[in-house]
C-alpha cells in the first residue's frame, strides 16, 4: 500500500518541487522550526495569526489508533458502546491554542488548512489536506497509508507550520501488551498534573522507577499502552512528559468523559482483550477505579499490579515503598521475551 502511495506521489509531479529546505527525516513538535517540505505560511483569518502570537502553549489533539493489522481497529476517540470497525483509518485531531498559564481552557483555531506528512521511504510524503471546523477541529480520512507501528504521521497547522503526531499501533491477535494508568501510577500521585495544568513549564515527578518498568517491559518486546483518565485536552501535555522522561513510545487513549474512570477504561480494556484479542500479561495503577476497571474487564488478581496507598487493595499485587525497582528485579526479569 506504501508502494502505491509512494507511485502517485512521484506521477503527480512533486519531483518537481523546489529542494527541501533541510535533510531532517522527522520533526519536533510542536515547533520544528524549518521544515524539510515546504507549506504555505499564511493563515486565511488574520484572528488566527494575533491568537498564535499572543496563546504560545499548544493545546493540539492527534489521534492514536489501535487495534490488529487487518482490523478491527479503533481511534483513541471512539464513543462508548461503540465497537471498533475495519474501516479506512481516520486521522482526527484538533489544533487549538492557550496561555502558558491555562492548560484546560484552549481556544479553537478556526477554519485553517491542515495537512498531513509523513516520511518514508527516503522522502516526505503529503497525505491530505482540510480545514479546521468551528471547534477547530479536522478530520481526514481519504488516504490509502497506514503508517507502521510507532511511526509519525504529523498533522501541520499550515499557517505556522507547528505540528503534532498521530500514531498508529496494530499487532495482531494473540499479542501479548502490557497495561498501565498514568497519574499516582507513573507520577508520584495525582497532584503531579494539577501542579502542570497551570504551569506549562512545570514537570511533573515520576513515582520510583516508573520508566525503567516501562522500559524493561519494552525491552523485552512487550508494547505499552498508556490507558488514562485524563481528559484528551491534556494530551499534548501527557505526549510531551513520557517522551521527555524516556518511557517508550506507546498508544495513550485518553477520555472525553473524565467522572467515569472504572467503565471508561473496563470498556477499553474488553476491546483489547475481546475485539483485537490482546493478552494482558501485566496492568498497573493506583487507584480503586484502576482495580475496579482491571477486576471489571477480567484481568487477573495476580498481574493487576498496584502501587501507592491502596498497593494490594482487594486482593492485587502491591508494590511496595513508591518504587518499581524490585519489582522489576522480580516479577519482570522473570518474564519470558516477547518477539
Amino acid at each position: 500500500m506504501r508502494t502505491l502511495v509512494l507511485a502517485s506521489v512521484l506521477l503527480a509531479g512533486c519531483v518537481q518541487d523546489p529542494p527541501p529546505l533541510t535533510d531532517d527525516t522527522s520533526l519536533s513538535c510542536p515547533r520544528n522550526g524549518l521544515l524539510p517540505f515546504r507549506l504555505p505560511t499564511i493563515f486565511k483569518n488574520a484572528d488566527t495569526k494575533m491568537l498564535v502570537r499572543e496563546k504560545t502553549r499548544s493545546k493540539d489533539e492527534s489521534s492514536d489508533t489501535i487495534g490488529n493489522p487487518s482490523g478491527p481497529y479503533a481511534s483513541i476517540y471512539l464513543a462508548p458502546g461503540q465497537t471498533p470497525s475495519s474501516a479506512p483509518i481516520a486521522y482526527r485531531g484538533t489544533k487549538a491554542r492557550t496561555l502558558t498559564t491555562d492548560g484546560l481552557v484552549a481556544t479553537p483555531i478556526l477554519d485553517e488548512q491542515v495537512s498531513l506528512w509523513t516520511y518514508d521511504d527516503g522522502m516526505w510524503l503529503p497525505l491530505g489536506t482540510t480545514r479546521t471546523d468551528e471547534l477547530g477541529a479536522y478530520e481526514i480520512s481519504e488516504t490509502p497509508y497506514v503508517a507502521p507501528n510507532g511511526h509519525p504521521i504529523y498533522s501541520m497547522l499550515d499557517g505556522d507550520h507547528s505540528c503534532a503526531e498521530h500514531y498508529s499501533f496494530l499487532y495482531p491477535r494473540g499479542s501479548k501488551v502490557v497495561l498501565t494508568d498514568i497519574d499516582g501510577t507513573l507520577t508520584t500521585d495525582d497532584g503531579q498534573l494539577l501542579a502542570q495544568i497551570p504551569d506549562e513549564r512545570y514537570v511533573p515527578k515520576m513515582m520510583g522507577a516508573a520508566d525503567k518498568l516501562a522500559q524493561a517491559w519494552a525491552m523485552k518486546g512487550y508494547p505499552i499502552i498508556y490507558l488514562t483518565s485524563r481528559p484528551h485536552l491534556l494530551r499534548p501535555e501527557t505526549r510531551g512528559w513520557l517522551r521527555d522522561l524516556g518511557f517508550p513510545l506507546g498508544a495513550v487513549i485518553t477520555t472525553k468523559n473524565v467522572g467515569d474512570a472504572a467503565p471508561f477504561k473496563a470498556e477499553w480494556i474488553q476491546r483489547m482483550k475481546t475485539g483485537f484479542g490482546w493478552d494482558i500479561v501485566a496492568a498497573y495503577g493506583n487507584a480503586d477505579t484502576d482495580v475496579v476497571a482491571y477486576e471489571t474487564a477480567g484481568i487477573p488478581k495476580n498481574v493487576s499490579f498496584i502501587v501507592g496507598p491502596l498497593a494490594g487493595m482487594d486482593g492485587t499485587v502491591a508494590i511496595d515503598n513508591m518504587d518499581f525497582s524490585a519489582h522489576i528485579a522480580s516479577f519482570v526479569a522473570s518474564q519470558p521475551e516477547n518477539r
